[in-house]
């Protein structure tokens, strides 16, 4: 099994709409079906991880920006077993992230990356390790600024 996890920016209706064709692209690919149409959203996509390596990736922010508050994914919706939301600290330390520094001046998000790659069964390393970081403090800041949209995670599991 292997895992693939999408986090995004949308209201909950459109989220909800997102979750469930990407639940059913999953499920196609597992049958070697056809191509489903997912609704757009501002995203990005990790092969190999879960929700779960999501969830430490904002721990890690929190603590880089000494931030404190709620750093566990949420079930967005009774509806979707896949889809969750990320509480407004986590959405705020992996914003803040992009802009951070450490007491030299230097910026703290390559460490978070690196330390977030050395996690157990990570796929990510180096500059895919920083660009996928960077790609997910750069949607939270959208979601952040937009009161009306949240950060959502998908998360499934197809076989292999």
């Amino acid at each position: 099994m292997s895992g693939i996890t999408e986090v995004f920016v949308a209201t909950h209706d459109a989220a909800v709409q997102r979750a469930a064709a990407l639940d059913k692209a999953l499920e196609a690919i597992g049958e070697g079906g056809t191509q489903v149409e997912i609704p757009d959203a501002p995203h990005t996509r990790i092969n190999g991880i879960t929700d779960w390596e999501i969830e430490r990736l904002g721990q890690l922010a929190g603590q880089a920006v000494h931030s404190v508050g709620e750093d566990e994914l949420a079930i967005a919706d009774v509806a979707s077993e896949t889809l969750y939301v990320a509480p407004e600290s986590m959405v705020r330390a992996l914003a803040d992230l992009l802009a951070e520094t450490s007491d030299d001046g230097a910026p703290v998000l390559p460490d978070v990356a690196a330390a977030w790659a050395s996690e157990e069964d990570m796929p990510l390393s180096g500059d895919a390790a920083v660009e996928s970081v960077k790609r997910i403090g750069e949607l939270a800041a959208d979601a952040a600024e937009d009161g009306r949209q949240q950060l959502y995670v998908w998360s499934g599991t197809e076989s292999v």
